[in-house]
């Protein structure tokens, strides 16, 4: 097959001479990349499945081509086109965690105009938008004139406020912000007009949905963008007897991910005269108040802090543990709630958000949250959860089979498959050669 590179002012695309596919798709995906992680991650992923039975035209950020343009261009594929865009009045912008949702904005206006072009020189079927899938930043796809898929998208979710008073003060500041901005895109017109273009939109939670217009709503339905990657990870095995209970949490530390939580929680467990270890992988302004939160509660070396790992460095984490804790306030998702499925790792989450569509009784504990006082209240079921996982190995044993088979209902195809099947159903599409579920 051969690869073809072409440029056309602020859009330089890769892509391989293959066959026609049942439907011509245009996905939007801002964060995209190769064996990444969280958006960008699951992007791919999307890209690759939607790409074995249809032909695909994925535009994400110019700047990632300097980043991944050698890798993708190297995973070749048949039936997928990437572009690498960036409206020339950004395009020196550099993205941080303070510019993202500006610079994510300014190149959805720019993608409207550019998805009109490439629709009207060669139509597509339906136009996606993917990544960043958050509902605050409505998509202007819907003006291209093809079929408008908005979703999955999360971001309204949130916890009661009386769970975030050991916030510090940055950490609160910054919650404070983001529940200010989600009030204000539900009263932006310009948002309520985007909204209003899609076909069909996929909400991650209901808490999601219940943000959008009345009338976009109806055509809501609830879906989760993430798949497990089941058969992929090396299995954990059971606590020995002898051996302390290994637990870990990873992610981004930030207050509302809940690491403090999951360190007071090891505290208590320890205090009740379990022999429990908490390892914390991933980098964030929360560190240095969780390793001075673990020194003032005396855990010394029962908690190790780790630098953020590469995803296979990670995967091999989860085999090492016995309980994977995520004690997340308002994840939309949850990639490494799925990963540690597929680890066969029992998983202790909260009841809030998006880690409950993905852990059932059957591989794991779903701590009730938002009927909590107070965050010692919290604390205390944390800790009540994870004993009870470490309570005998046949326990154990039997959440580790669960969560294997919890994690290949949550594959990607079949995750994605049935996303498709919704969208042919909606809108009434041609149905495909080859289910992807």
């Amino acid at each position: 097959m051969q690869l073809a590179t072409a440029c056309d002012g602020d859009a330089c695309w890769l892509n391989w001479s293959g066959g026609r596919a049942t439907m011509r798709i245009l996905i939007s995906a801002f964060g995209f990349g190769p064996g990444e992680g969280s958006e960008s991650g699951g992007a791919w992923r999307w890209a690759n499945e939607l790409a074995k039975a249809h032909d695909v035209v994925l535009v994400t950020d110019g700047h990632n081509l300097r980043r991944i343009g050698a890798k993708v261009a190297e995973l070749k594929h048949p039936r997928l086109t990437v572009i690498y865009y960036r409206p020339w009045w950004i395009r020196r912008l550099r993205v941080t965690r303070w510019t993202s949702q500006f610079v994510f904005g300014q190149w959805q206006i720019g993608l409207g105009f550019l998805a009109r072009r490439l629709h009207r020189e060669q139509p597509f079927d339906l136009c996606h938008h993917i990544s960043y899938g958050s509902f605050r930043q409505a998509s202007w796809l819907g003006f291209s004139g093809a079929p408008f898929v908005f979703g999955p998208v999360g971001g309204g979710e949130d916890a009661p406020w009386r769970l975030k008073r050991s916030f510090p003060m940055g950490e609160w500041v910054r919650d404070v912000a983001r529940a200010a901005v989600s009030r204000v895109a539900t009263i932006n017109p310009l948002w309520h007009l985007a909204l209003s273009r899609a076909d069909l939109v996929f909400a991650r939670t209901e808490e999601t949905r219940a943000r959008l217009p009345q009338s976009v709503r109806a055509k809501t339905l609830l879906a989760q963008e993430t798949g497990a990657p089941a058969g992929q990870l090396p299995l954990a095995s059971p606590p020995q007897p002898g051996e302390p209970l290994r637990l870990l949490f990873a992610g981004r530390l930030l207050a509302w991910k809940g690491p403090q939580f999951a360190v007071r929680a090891l505290a208590a467990v320890r205090e009740s005269g379990l022999d429990a270890r908490l390892t914390v992988i991933g980098r964030g302004p929360m560190r240095p108040h969780l390793q001075e939160l673990a020194m003032r509660l005396r855990l010394g070396d029962a908690v190790e802090f780790v630098e953020f790992l590469p995803q296979e460095q990670l995967f091999g984490c989860y085999a090492k543990a016995h309980a994977f804790v995520f004690p997340s306030l308002h994840d939309a998702g949850g990639n490494v709630v799925q990963e540690a499925l597929a680890a066969g790792l029992p998983v202790v989450c909260l009841k809030l958000g998006g880690p409950p569509c993905f852990v059932e009784s059957t591989c794991g504990v779903v701590v009730p949250a938002r009927d909590a006082a107070n965050e010692d209240v919290v604390v205390n079921r944390l800790a009540e959860a994870i004993r009870s996982v470490g309570a005998s190995q046949a326990y154990w044993a039997q959440l580790h089979q669960g969560a294997l088979a919890r994690a290949d209902q949550l594959t990607w195809d079949r995750q994605i498959g049935h996303i498709q099947s919704e969208i042919r159903r909606a809108l009434q599409l041609h149905p495909v050669a080859a289910e992807c579920d």
